[in-house]
C-alpha cells in the first residue's frame, strides 16, 4: 500500500506538496528537504530558520485511499488534494499526530512578521 507525506502550503492558493516519487519518508525529512524550501522561498525567510518547525504548516499522510489529517476536514480541501494527487477515492481520516503545533505556528508567524515586507495600498 502506498504511503507518503503531504504538506498543504497556504500561499496565494493552497499548494499540495508531496514527494515527487511519492515515496514513504517521514514528515521531518520531507519538511527539511522540500517543503521548508518552498515556504522559505515564498515568504523570503531563510530556510535554516524553518528547519525545526515541521508542524507550522498543515500536513497529512496519504495511506492508500486515506488522508490522515489532524485539522478540521473540509470538502473543498479534499477536492483539491484529490485533484493534485489524481485520486478521486481519497477520504479524510482524523489523526491527531498530523495536527499543527501551536508553538511551531507561533514561531512561524514571528518569522513572517520579521521577514515579510508589508505593502500598503
Amino acid at each position: 500500500m502506498q504511503t507518503f507525506p503531504i504538506y498543504l502550503l497556504e500561499f496565494a492558493d493552497v499548494v499540495v506538496c508531496c514527494p515527487e516519487d511519492r515515496r514513504d519518508i517521514d514528515h521531518s525529512t520531507f519538511w527539511e528537504t522540500t517543503a521548508s524550501r518552498l515556504v522559505a522561498e515564498h515568504y523570503k525567510i531563510p530556510q535554516r530558520l524553518l528547519f525545526n518547525l515541521p508542524y507550522c504548516q498543515r500536513r497529512a499522510r496519504v495511506v492508500g485511499n486515506r488522508v490522515f489529517y489532524g485539522e478540521k476536514p473540509d470538502a473543498k480541501l479534499l477536492r483539491l488534494i484529490r485533484k493534485a494527487l489524481g485520486n478521486g477515492k481519497l477520504v479524510f481520516v482524523h489523526d491527531d499526530h498530523e495536527r499543527r503545533l501551536r508553538y511551531d505556528v507561533a514561531e512561524f508567524r514571528k518569522l513572517v512578521d520579521r521577514f515579510v515586507i508589508r505593502r500598503t495600498p
